[in-house]
């Protein structure tokens, strides 16, 4: 027998979702779901496989830093602190590799951007620069030029970037 393909209003919809949900083993879906991702964080690229490398890499470093920002909390307010120094010291020296590995996901989304390579290097033009804008093809990419007026053929260095325009200056009149 074919289903109906007739348009079905949200609250029938919502009331078949109910349906088919109470059908459902939830218990089962549940533990399923928790296998699935503890199974995820223990395989060999998981997160907690990823932490415990980074830690045990430089633990000296981190309980270093540990020690450091409980020294700086403590300088702060050394009445309030002395009684939670240990557990302060264990709870940064764990989360300080966290902390270090998000600082550094932010440097690199600030930091890094496409082209950046190419800054510095010296490429021929294959059509000429008019007008002070041109087009380049470089790693399988199409760019757009930026400059001052220069024939087919003639040797630029990359100065700048900017989105996907690079800005170059002929070697003639670089230094």
């Amino acid at each position: 027998m074919e289903p109906d393909n007739q348009p079905t209003t949200f609250l029938q919809r919502v009331k078949n979702g109910w349906a088919e949900f109470r059908r459902t083993n939830l218990r089962a879906q549940t533990h399923y779901a928790i296998f699935r991702a503890t199974q995820h964080l223990k395989h060999k690229d998981g997160l907690v496989k990823q932490y415990q490398q980074r830690f045990m890499a430089g633990w000296e470093t981190w309980l270093g830093i540990g020690a450091g920002i409980t020294g700086l909390l403590m300088l702060l307010n050394p009445d309030g602190l002395w009684r939670w120094q240990f557990l302060l010291v264990l709870v940064c020296v764990l989360l300080a590799p966290l902390l270090a590995d998000l600082l550094k996901s932010l440097k690199r989304v600030f930091t890094e951007y496409p082209g950046k390579q190419l800054i510095g290097q010296v490429v021929t033009l294959e059509q000429p620069v008019v007008d002070g804008s041109g087009s380049i093809r470089l790693d399988n990419l199409e760019w757009q030029l930026a400059g001052t007026d220069c024939p087919a053929g003639t040797q630029a260095r990359i100065v700048a970037i900017n989105d996907r325009t690079l800005y170059i200056t002929p070697l003639s009149q670089a230094t």
